[in-house]
């Protein structure tokens, strides 16, 4: 062969060469990955049987090194926001409401409806004739009441008063007379032959009638603190005052000197 084509052919040959053993030396690297593998995985999945290894003599006396136990890892304490506190709070304050509030029986919360007895009003037939003249409003009106010994006549003027009470015995004679507002304060009371005369239901002056002459008359005024302090008598005598129903001490106050009238004092 000439020389040009021994070159050629030596140039054609060196790359062959080089790709041949690159591929030769991936396959020896391969293949000793592989062995080495699996020569490590059988040793460590090889247990080891501790109960069958004899120590050695030198370390039958020393005691086995004392492992402290792992320490958990301390989780890092995530703050619990304040509206679940407070919710928490709320939901624990309506527990112990509830469980301090008493049972309440179902039946007590029912409305029930109690009829009360009417109470009865016994009236005096004073009291029943003034309500019976004020409700059929006619005026003047009069009613009566009689009794075993005295029949009483009563005469309403008009709805304001005066109401007037006469007092008669069964012949028919007047005994007494008595005049009262309409809300039975006395004004007047005559009493045989003395008239005793009230302001605010306390007696203020006195008239007696004690001579032949019924237009002779005695006056006798009482002052606020309960004496005579004026005494007027017909005939002139030594002591006008000692002729007076009223005397030292006595009340002033028409209910504690006719405590017996039943229709006015009660």
């Amino acid at each position: 062969m000439s020389k040009k084509s021994n070159i050629s052919t030596a140039l054609w040959f060196i790359p062959l060469l080089a790709v041949l053993l690159a591929v030769l030396f991936l396959f020896v690297f391969w293949v000793g990955r592989i062995v080495l593998h699996k020569s490590t995985g059988s040793s460590s999945k090889k247990p080891i049987a501790q109960e069958n290894v004899d120590a050695p003599a030198h370390m039958a006396d020393v005691p086995a090194p004392i492992i402290p136990p792992a320490t958990p890892a301390i989780e890092e304490e995530i703050p619990v926001p304040q509206e679940v506190i407070d919710m928490n709070e709320e939901l624990e304050q309506t527990e112990q409401a509830e469980q301090a509030a008493p049972e309440v029986c179902p039946a007590t919360t029912m409305a029930v409806k109690i009829k009360k007895p009417q109470r009865k009003v016994s009236y005096t037939p004073y009291q029943k004739g003034l309500l019976q003249c004020k409700k059929n409003k006619v005026f003047p009106c009069a009613w009566s009441d009689k009794t075993a010994t005295d029949i009483k006549q009563y005469w309403l003027m008009s709805a304001e008063g005066p109401i007037t009470r006469g007092i008669y015995d069964v012949d028919g004679n007047l005994k007494s007379e008595t005049v009262a507002s309409v809300n039975g304060t006395v004004t007047s009371h005559l009493d045989q032959n003395v008239m005793w005369y009230f302001e605010a239901g306390l007696l203020v002056k006195i008239r007696t009638s004690p001579y032949d002459n019924c237009n002779f008359h005695d006056w006798f005024f009482i002052n606020e603190k309960g004496q005579q302090d004026v005494c007027q008598c017909a005939y002139t005598t030594a002591d006008c005052c000692a002729r007076s129903p009223f005397q030292t001490g006595m009340s002033r106050n028409y209910c504690m000197l006719f405590p017996s009238d039943k229709d006015f004092c009660k």
